[in-house]
C-alpha cells in the first residue's frame, strides 16, 4: 500500500483518530479466504509449469473476475456484516462459487469454462441476497434497481455464456465485470453510502490477510522445493527467497498499512471516493499479482538452484517486483502523497531488482535470487535513510 519511506516516502507511519470504532475481521471471513489459498496455489502452480507470456496474461484475466469477486464479498460483509448475522452464513454459502472457478481453471478453461461461469454465476447471486436483506430491514437506502442490475443481471450474463462457445463466452464474461464496475463507478447515492459507511480499517486487514496468503505461497515453496531438493544450492535459493518475501513482507505491513489507513481516513473525510474506490479494490489486485510472480520465480529456483534461470522467469520475478513498487507508487499518488518523494524511492525499486535478476543470466538460481535479495536490503536502507532525512527539522536561523 502506500508507503512511508519505503514507497510513498512519508517520514513515518501514521496512527489517525478513527471515524469509527475500528473493526476486525470476522471468522468467517478468515475461512472463507481459505478457498482463496487453493486458488493463488493453482495460480502459481500454472505459471510454474509454463512461465511463458500466454499463460501469465491468462492467470492474470482469470485471476481478476476471482479477486473481484472476493472484493465485492469483502465490501459488502464490511458494510453489513456487523448488523446482521446472517451476512456471515452467506459468506460461507458463497464459496462454492470461488472454488468452482479455481478448479475450472486448475483443469483446463477450455474444457471447464461452464464451470469457471456457474461459479461466477453462484457468488453473485449470493450476492444479491446480502444486498436485499439491508433493504428490507431498512437499513439501505439504495434503489432496488440498482441491486438487480449489479448482482443478478450480471449473474444471468455469466449463466448464460455457458450455452456461448468460446471466444465469445470469454466476451460475456468481460461484460459482466465491466458492467459491475462501471455501474460502481457512477456517482450516486450508490456510491456515496458505500464510502460513507466503510470501514477502513476492516478493509485494510482483509486486504492485507490476502497478502498474506500470497506471500505464504512463496514460503510454501520454498519449503517444498528444499524438500524435493536437498541440495546445498536448493537451500540458498530457499534461504535467500525467504529473506526476498521478509523484506517485501517488513515494506508492506511496517509501513504500507499505517499510512494507507491515514490516507484513505483523510479520502474518507473529503468524499474522495475514487481514491477510496481505487486503493480498496483495484489496486491491491496489482500488488497480488507481482507477489504470485515473485512466489512462482522463487519455487521455480528453488528447484532449478544450480543452473541458470531461464529468461522467462528472471523477466518475472523481475516484473513481480516491479509490479509491487509500481502499484505503492500508483497508490501513493492517488493518497495524494508528494510525487516527488514518490520518485525518490521509485525509481531505484524499479531498476535495482531488474538489474539484479535481467544482469545475472550466467548464474546459478540461488545466486539470482541472492542478488535480489541485497536489491531489496539496499532499498530498505535508502528508505530508512530517506525517512530519517524528512523527519529531521530544519535548523532554524538565528
Amino acid at each position: 500500500m502506500a508507503q512511508d519511506g519505503r514507497v510513498a516516502l512519508e517520514t513515518s507511519p501514521v496512527s489517525p483518530l478513527p471515524l469509527r470504532p475500528r473493526r476486525t475481521a470476522d471468522w468467517y471471513e478468515l475461512f472463507f479466504d481459505l478457498v482463496f489459498v487453493v486458488v493463488v496455489a493453482v495460480a502459481v502452480t500454472l505459471i510454474e509449469v509454463d512461465p511463458s507470456i500466454d499463460t501469465v496474461l491468462v492467470f492474470i484475466l482469470l485471476l481478476f473476475p476471482l479477486w473481484w469477486a472476493w472484493v465485492n464479498l469483502m465490501v459488502t460483509n464490511n458494510l453489513f456484516g456487523a448488523r446482521f448475522a446472517v451476512i456471515g452464513a452467506l459468506v460461507v454459502a458463497s464459496m462454492p462459487g470461488p472454488a468452482a472457478m479455481a478448479v475450472a481453471i486448475a483443469g483446463g478453461i477450455d474444457h471447464l469454462a461452464w464451470l469457471y461461469a456457474a461459479g461466477a454465476a453462484w457468488i453473485r447471486l449470493v450476492l444479491l441476497i446480502m444486498w436485499l436483506i439491508p433493504r428490507k430491514k431498512a437499513a439501505s437506502s439504495i434503489s432496488p434497481w440498482r441491486t438487480v442490475a449489479y448482482n443478478l443481471v450480471t449473474a444471468a450474463i455469466w449463466l448464460v455464456s455457458i450455452l456461448v462457445p468460446a471466444p465469445w463466452n470469454y466476451v460475456m464474461w468481460a461484460v459482466a465485470v465491466a458492467g459491475e464496475m462501471a455501474l460502481l463507478a457512477l456517482r450516486s447515492r450508490f456510491s456515496s453510502e458505500i464510502y460513507d459507511r466503510a470501514s477502513i480499517s476492516h478493509s485494510l486487514e482483509r486486504i492485507g490477510l490476502f497478502i498474506v496468503i500470497v506471500i505464504g505461497e512463496a514460503v510454501y515453496l520454498a519449503v517444498t522445493g528444499i524438500a524435493a531438493h536437498p541440495t546445498v544450492e536448493g537451500g540458498a535459493a530457499a534461504l535467500f527467497g525467504f529473506v526476498v518475501c521478509a523484506l517485501l513482507a517488513r515494506t508492506f505491513f511496517r509501513w504500507g498499512i499505517p499510512t494507507a489507513e491515514a490516507g484513505l481516513e483523510s479520502a474518507q473525510l473529503d468524499k474522495s471516493y475514487g481514491a477510496l474506490r481505487d486503493v480498496v479494490m483495484y489496486l491491491p489486485f496489482l500488488l497480488v499479482v507481482g507477489l504470485t510472480f515473485v512466489a512462482a520465480s522463487i519455487g521455480i529456483s528453488v528447484e532449478r538452484a544450480g543452473e541458470p534461470l531461464p529468461l522467462a522467469v528472471r523477466l518475472l520475478l523481475a516484473a513481480g517486483i516491479g509490479i509491487l513498487y509500481l502499484t505503492n507508487a500508483l497508490i501513493g499518488v492517488r493518497l495524494k502523497r508528494r510525487v516527488s518523494r514518490i520518485l525518490t524511492l521509485l525509481v531505484p525499486g524499479l531498476v535495482l531488482p531488474a538489474i539484479a535478476s535481467l544482469g545475472s543470466g550466467g548464474l546459478a538460481a540461488w545466486v539470482t535470487v541472492l542478488l535480489v535479495a541485497i536489491a531489496l536490503l539496499l532499498l530498505d536502507l535508502m528508505s530508512l535513510w530517506l525517512g530519517r532525512i524528512a523527519s529531521t527539522p530544519p535548523p532554524q536561523r538565528e
